[in-house]
């Protein structure tokens, strides 16, 4: 129920009121203090008269101290909420200067207590409370409290009552619960809206009449409420078109600026730029562009030392390699990389060259480098005076091979996981491991459940050929003597 209401009192005579007449800086005062403290003068900033407090030489009217900004957010031309003591409060605001109260039905603290009259007016509730109940009517789309209709559907009051009116704009037949404009004239107004405010960032008078022609085009092609939702995701292509008039811009010269990456993300101007000026991505442009990006972050994240002098070195020599025919820019790309995985075997740090040792190592652990490190091999040779070799020892290799499926093996036994997806990876690096089957598709896998000799494990059929392999109930034999076991010398 609604509390009872306190006794008014004005702070200036202490005196009970029956009425406060004004309300000045979070004060309150009686008729009789208003009228011998607040007289008839010239306001101070529009210099109209105004009943303004005799306490305060430069003191303003209502209208002017209205018209302040906001004291919390600053903003002008909104509705006073509140007028504090450091200035008026919009409605948005006012609620931040008022102690909070428990909500009536859930107990939270809030400053936006407010009656429902579909729940109860006599009871104050929060925000969440308040919307308790309500949801998004299916015809006008609006979120209000729904009534049962006749055909058994939820609907507002409005599209209950009315069914179907006319929209104000285009006359055409609209839910009643959208009360004026229909959804496709308001999302039109609503993107017009937007694009006139978005349009007056621009300084060049071409880049406006662009804007104007891409905001048509958009809508027509989207649809009003999409385009307006996305238009402001496209403001930053025209941003940069007005900071640089070349006229009509070139693919070349937009790739350059916005990359690969970021022309991705401006799909739809490029294709309105396409549409309407024929300009048309170039992929053999774009694909370099890639390259060379990739390139450069490869390069500026090698720290300083002998490996980046080497590193650079052996780039300098592929664009001239390149720009003799002899290469392309993605083999550049596959080199480098190649390169930069032979020093970081070398040292992490790049601040050593690689030896004949660090060498094996690395092409022992991914023979399948051996072709693109060869280029960088030869180079240091070459340029440092260095005897490396790139001769391979296949023991050493399909040693390093087998204790990588171990470690694999082993991780899944202590995964223990479940599932066809688990069995399949199992089944698959048992057959590369135990059976030496050097590719398999475990998707192609055909196994059943076997015991043999008491162990549990997988009866797998592949190319025509059976197999059997333990299953995951056990760790592997191999396991405790794998981790325990020192490496073995790569270069036996």
């Amino acid at each position: 129920m609604t509390p009872p209401e306190l006794p008014l009192q004005c702070d200036e005579c202490q005196c009970i009121a029956t009425k406060i007449h004004r309300l000045h800086k979070g004060r309150r005062y009686c008729n009789t203090c208003y009228a011998r403290l607040f007289r008839r003068r010239l306001c101070s900033s529009c210099g109209n008269f105004g009943r303004l407090p005799v306490f305060e030489t430069d003191a303003k009217c209502i209208r002017c101290e209205s018209k302040a900004p906001c004291v919390r957010c600053n903003k002008t031309g909104k509705p006073v909420g509140l007028m504090t003591l450091y200035g008026p409060a919009c409605t948005s605001c006012a609620h931040h200067f008022s102690q909070p109260e428990p909500c009536e039905r859930c107990g939270k603290l809030s400053t936006k207590l407010t009656r429902v009259l579909a729940i109860d007016p006599d009871v104050r509730c929060c925000p969440q409370c308040a919307r308790e109940g309500a949801a998004t009517c299916p015809d006008c789309r609006h979120h209000r409290f729904l009534v049962e209709c006749d055909d058994g559907r939820r609907r507002c009051k409005l599209c209950a009552a009315k069914g179907e009116v006319r929209c104000a704009t285009c006359a055409q037949m609209m839910p009643a619960g959208r009360k004026n404009e229909c959804e496709n004239c308001a999302w039109g107004k609503s993107f017009d809206r937007r694009a006139g405010i978005h349009v007056e960032t621009f300084d060049n008078a071409s880049t406006r009449q662009r804007f104007d022609e891409f905001c048509q085009w958009l809508k027509n092609d989207m649809g009003a409420h999409k385009a307006a939702l996305k238009l402001k995701h496209y403001v930053s292509f025209f941003s940069f078109l007005d900071a640089h008039p070349v006229g009509l811009p070139s693919y070349a010269f937009l790739l350059e600026h916005f990359s690969a990456e970021g022309l991705r993300r401006m799909q739809t101007p490029m294709l309105w730029l396409n549409t309407r000026f024929g300009v048309a991505a170039d992929e053999q442009l774009r694909k370099e562009h890639s390259e060379k990006r990739r390139i450069q972050e490869m390069i500026d994240s090698t720290p300083a030392g002998a490996g980046l002098d080497a590193l650079l070195g052996y780039w300098a020599y592929l664009r001239t390699k390149q720009a003799d025919g002899g290469t392309s820019i993605s083999s550049i790309r596959l080199s480098l990389r190649a390169a930069k995985n032979v020093l970081v075997s070398a040292s992490q740090l790049f601040d050593t060259l690689p030896t004949q040792k660090t060498v094996m190592a690395y092409l022992t652990q991914t023979p399948g480098q051996r072709a693109a490190a060869q280029g960088f091999i030869g180079y240091l040779n070459r340029t440092h005076s260095l005897s490396l070799k790139i001769e391979l020892s296949e023991r050493a290799v399909a040693r390093a091979k087998n204790q990588k499926l171990e470690a694999k093996l082993y991780g899944l036994y202590s995964t223990a996981g479940e599932g066809e997806a688990f069995e399949r990876t199992w089944i698959k690096t048992t057959l590369m491991l135990l059976h030496k089957v050097k590719s398999v598709n475990k998707k192609a896998l055909n196994y059943e459940a076997m015991t043999m000799q008491g162990v549990a494990g997988f009866n797998v059929e592949l190319n025509t050929k059976v197999y059997w392999v333990p299953g995951p109930t056990s760790a592997p034999a191999f396991a405790s003597e794998t981790t325990l076991r020192p490496a073995d010398d790569v270069n036996a």
